[in-house]
């Protein structure tokens, strides 16, 4: 079994694992991107 370290969400292979956090990821670099944005919108 493989743990998601952000969900904690349990799967099978590591292949799947992989899958599954590529969705946090897309999630955190966007949650920065915007960030961003309102950091420059202040400016």
């Amino acid at each position: 079994m493989h743990q998601c370290y952000y969900c904690e969400r349990l799967f099978d292979t590591k292949e799947k694992l992989y899958d599954h956090v590529e969705i946090h990821s897309d999630i955190e670099r966007n949650k920065e991107i915007m960030e961003r944005k309102k950091q420059a919108g202040k400016k």
